[in-house]
């Protein structure tokens, strides 16, 4: 074993400087070598910016800008070389557009800008291009870029829909509701002596038809053949009772009025921003949710005629909070709470919120996936990846992890998420670094997943009863493999070109991450060595005896290194295979129990 080998195995096992090597951050900050090519994300065709559609369904609220531009140049362009040109030029346009999308705005408004940008430039046929293609997108809506504040606006956007339609089916009920009983006991007073007094009928008849009737003898008659009783008295108090419970709601009244204004600030009253703050709103709702669904039943039972004084009156006697299915909570506006993953604390909080059964939506943000070293020693805890996959112990909550660069494809799933009769939980990695981190937060969120240190999956209690209807991990790149796989082309010092393929690890990610820097060593060219074993194939199997694991890495100019990992990066990194080998089996890939029988 030579003294390269020996040095750089040494540093794997006990975290002594390899030869060769240096300390990973000496040579300024490092970026996994698949990341290299990426620097201007505006030149790159990805899902940003999103397009938040107005007066939309909530499963379709949210679009991407290449997928609406991909359908318009579909739909408009022609065949030949005509179509060619349109398609270049449009692409431009886009390109232009999410340089653009940062400073926010309408796409209609953004779109008309570029346009006019790039058409002064003078290229024949661009405005012609241009317009055709914008005829062709029939929707509009905010820009979205990709930030820290993504995953808040977009569930909020999709929230809104989601309630403003729950809503709407529930005012339309209650008006219905109020009607009837209001005819009941309208006709209740026409058949009583009061109502079919000469003035009543006169005035119910009105001023135009007065002279061609004789109220006396109209109401003689009526009161001879009048064949129903009158309404109880205990049954006009129950009416009447639940006409006031259903007329005072405040956000039923706002929208029956179609008071916009009271409506937002009903709306804006439901999104907290902590969990302490949700479980006492949640108390402080619960005694009007359960009289307004005790009203509504109470109203349909004498609609129908079907109220029994003997069996209803002990059972709404006794009706409280425990009553209440899930059907019946998922009846009002959920609310939204909205937090940030700070710890093992907020994470319980999250827990304990979710396990209440409160109707809400948890949002989660988490800008730190790895675990920081200065306050959790010895290495990479992946400690922010656990919260979703503990709130699925529960069974009954809706649960959606996926990072923010994920966000455009998840839309239908939030939407089905929000509409859920139960809690849900939306876990986001936003991708967040430091400031002066030259890694945008969407390829930092996409490298996460591909990484498999946060991978996206649903579970919704509601699509059946197994495991197999319930659990989604197919939203993952190449969701049969243990690690995602991706050509990589390079050259040496010696201006040799480099071309194959590489496995995209946790331990690749970890050496991005400039607080992890001490668990790596990197090793220059010279001292490469075919000892030196890719991360994914050491842990793919048994290694010869001083093998040495590395990732391939960049520095600031660029310059290819491999880092050595010491042993907690290939700790973690195993605990990331291994965490998601078990989303593999609860998606039904590489089923244990299938393979064994």
């Amino acid at each position: 074993m030579d003294a390269d080998v020996k040095t750089q195995l040494a540093f794997h096992v006990l975290g002594r400087s390899a030869a060769g090597g240096k300390p990973a951050d000496s040579v300024g900050r490092l970026r996994p070598a698949l990341l290299a090519a990426f620097t201007d994300l505006t030149r790159l065709r990805h899902d940003y910016p999103l397009v938040l559609v107005r007066d939309a369904a909530p499963a379709e609220a949210v679009q991407t800008l290449s997928g609406l531009v991909g359908a318009a140049l579909q739909a408009a362009a022609p065949r030949g070389a005509a179509g060619e040109r349109m398609r270049r030029q449009v692409l431009r346009l886009e390109r232009e557009i999410r340089r653009r999308s940062a400073q926010g705005g309408l796409l209609s408004a953004v779109w008309d800008e570029a346009a006019a940008a790039l058409a002064a430039e003078g290229e024949a046929g661009f405005a012609e291009s241009a317009a055709a293609a914008r005829a062709a997108v029939t929707v509009d809506g905010e820009l979205l870029d990709c930030s820290a504040a993504t995953p808040l606006r977009l569930v909020r956007h999709i929230w809104r829909l989601v309630q403003e339609q729950k809503l709407a089916g529930l005012v339309g009920r209650v008006e219905n509701i109020i009607l009837d009983l209001t005819e009941i006991l309208a006709a209740d007073l026409a058949r009583s002596e009061v109502g079919r007094a000469p003035d009543a009928l006169s005035a119910a008849v009105g001023p135009g038809f007065a002279s061609l009737f004789d109220f006396g003898t109209m109401s003689q008659l009526l009161g001879s053949v009048s064949a129903s009783g009158p309404v109880s008295k205990r049954r006009r108090r129950r009416i009447e009772q639940a006409l006031a419970v259903l007329e005072a709601q405040p956000l039923i009244t706002a929208l029956r009025a179609r008071d916009r204004a009271a409506e937002e600030k009903a709306l804006d009253a439901l999104v907290v921003t902590d969990c302490a703050g949700a479980l006492a709103a949640w108390r402080a709702r619960r005694p009007d949710l359960v009289a307004l669904i005790r009203a509504i039943a109470i109203a349909e039972l004498e609609i129908d005629g079907r109220y029994s004084e003997e069996e209803h009156d002990p059972f709404f006697a006794a009706f409280q909070e425990s009553s209440l299915g899930a059907a019946d909570l998922a009846l009002g506006p959920d609310m939204l709470v909205c937090v940030e993953d700070a710890g093992a604390l907020r994470r319980a909080e999250v827990l304990e919120l979710l396990a209440a059964g409160v109707p809400a939506t948890v949002l989660v943000v988490t800008d730190d996936v790895l675990g920081d070293p200065g306050v959790d020693a010895g290495g990479p805890t992946l400690a922010g990846t656990r919260l979703a996959t503990m709130a699925t112990g529960l069974d009954d909550v809706f649960v959606l992890q996926a990072s923010v660069a994920a966000l455009g494809r998840c839309g239908g799933r939030i939407a089905r998420g929000l509409a859920y009769a139960g809690p849900t939980l939306i876990s986001v990695y936003t991708g967040a670094g430091a400031a002066d981190d030259p890694v945008p937060p969407y390829l930092r969120a996409a490298a996460a997943t591909q990484a498999r240190v946060f991978p996206s999956f649903t579970y919704d209690p509601s699509a059946g009863p197994g495991l197999a209807e319930r659990w989604d991990v197919a939203d993952n790149p190449r969701p049969d493999a243990d690690w995602s796989v991706h050509p990589f082309r390079c050259e040496d010092t010696k201006q040799q070109r480099i071309v194959g393929e590489i496995a995209f690890t946790a331990a690749d990610l970890i050496a991005g991450d400039p607080r992890h820097a001490g668990l790596f060593s990197l090793v220059e060219s010279a001292h490469w060595t075919d000892a030196m074993v890719p991360v994914d194939a050491w842990l793919a199997g048994p290694q010869p005896a001083g093998a040495v694991p590395y990732v391939p890495v960049v520095d600031e100019q660029n310059r290819l290194w491999r880092a050595v990992a010491s042993e907690p990066v290939i700790t973690a990194t195993r605990r990331a295979r291994e965490a998601w080998h078990r989303l593999q089996e609860l998606g039904d890939i590489h089923n244990s129990w299938a393979e064994r029988r």
